[in-house]
C-alpha cells in the first residue's frame, strides 16, 4: 500500500490548525466515523495538499473527502481548480453534501467503504460498519441457516409462493418445513434490469439485508411454521437506509396480518 506524500504550503499548517478547532457540525459527525483507522486505513482532518486544504485525506489511498455545505454553492470555480490540480497529482475526491451527512450517514458510509475497496491495491478488508442502531452492517448479520440459498426452494417459491406489497418492496414467500430448525429462511433481489451497475445492486441488497434483520422480530414472534422470503426491491432509484427501513416495517406487518389472518379462517 502507498504512503506518498503530496508537497504542500508550510503557511497552511496554522490556517489547518485553526479549521480543526472550529469544525463544523457535519465535519464533527463524519470525522467520528472514520476516525482510528475505522476503515482499515488511516484519515487525517484538515490536510494541506500543495496550495490547498481538504476536509479529510488518507495518504495511503490518495482519497480526499470532503463536505459541501451552502458555502460550496459560492465557490464552484475555485472548488473545481483545487480537484482538478489535486487530481493531476493521482486524488481521488469523493464528495458528500452536508445535508446527507447529517440525515443520511448510513448511505454516506456505504458509499466511502465502496470507494476504499476500489481503490485499494492490496484489496482492504471490508469493515464491518454501523446502522444506526449501533449494530454491525455484514453479510452475516443474520446467520447463515437463514439465508435463502437452496436453489430448488427458490424454484418452487417463485412458482407456489405468494406475494404481499409495500412498494416499492415486495414479499414473496412460501409455507414449507426445515430441518434446521431455522423457521425462516430469507432472500434479497435488486434487479440488473434497473440497475445495471454490480455495485449499485450490492448496496440495496445491504440496505434490504439490514433492514430485515433488524426487525424480523415482527414475523419471527408472531407466526408459528416455517417459511421462505424473497424480498425484492422494485424502486428505480437507490433508497435511503430510513426509507428501505420503513417500508420494510410496513412489508412484515402486512405479511404477519395476512398469516394470521389466514389461520383463523
Amino acid at each position: 500500500m502507498r504512503n506518498d506524500i503530496i508537497p504542500f504550503n508550510p503557511k497552511l499548517k496554522e490556517y489547518a490548525r485553526v479549521l480543526r478547532k472550529n469544525s463544523t457540525l457535519s465535519e464533527v459527525l463524519l470525522w467520528e466515523k472514520i476516525k482510528n483507522r475505522n476503515f482499515k486505513v488511516q484519515f487525517h482532518r484538515q490536510v494541506p495538499l500543495l496550495e490547498y486544504i481538504v476536509d479529510f485525506y488518507c495518504h495511503e489511498l490518495r482519497l480526499a473527502i470532503e463536505i459541501d455545505g451552502s458555502s460550496h454553492q459560492y465557490q464552484y470555480e475555485y472548488d473545481s481548480k483545487r480537484q482538478g490540480e489535486l487530481e493531476k497529482r493521482g486524488v481521488v475526491f469523493i464528495r458528500f453534501s452536508d445535508f446527507d451527512v447529517k440525515k443520511n450517514m448510513f448511505n454516506v458510509l456505504l458509499s466511502l467503504e465502496e470507494i476504499i475497496n476500489q481503490h485499494s491495491k492490496e484489496n482492504i478488508q471490508k469493515t464491518s460498519l454501523k446502522s444506526p442502531q449501533g449494530d454491525n452492517l455484514i453479510d452475516s448479520s443474520f446467520s447463515k441457516k437463514e439465508k435463502l440459498k437452496s436453489k430448488k426452494l427458490i424454484e418452487q417459491l417463485f412458482v407456489e409462493g405468494k406475494s404481499i406489497n409495500n412498494f416499492p418492496l415486495k414479499l414473496i414467500y412460501l409455507k414449507t418445513d426445515f430441518e434446521d430448525n431455522s423457521h425462516i429462511k430469507t432472500g434479497v433481489i435488486a434487479p440488473k434490469k434497473s440497475f445495471k451497475k454490480a455495485v449499485q445492486r450490492n448496496r440495496i441488497k445491504r440496505l434490504l439485508r439490514e433492514a430485515y434483520r433488524l426487525n424480523k422480530h415482527l414475523v419471527f414472534n408472531n407466526i408459528e411454521g416455517d417459511f421462505a422470503f424473497m424480498i425484492l426491491y422494485l424502486g428505480k432509484e437507490t433508497p435511503t437506509y430510513d426509507f428501505v427501513d420503513t417500508k420494510m416495517k410496513g412489508l412484515l406487518k402486512k405479511f404477519k396480518e395476512t398469516v394470521l389472518h389466514e389461520k383463523s379462517l
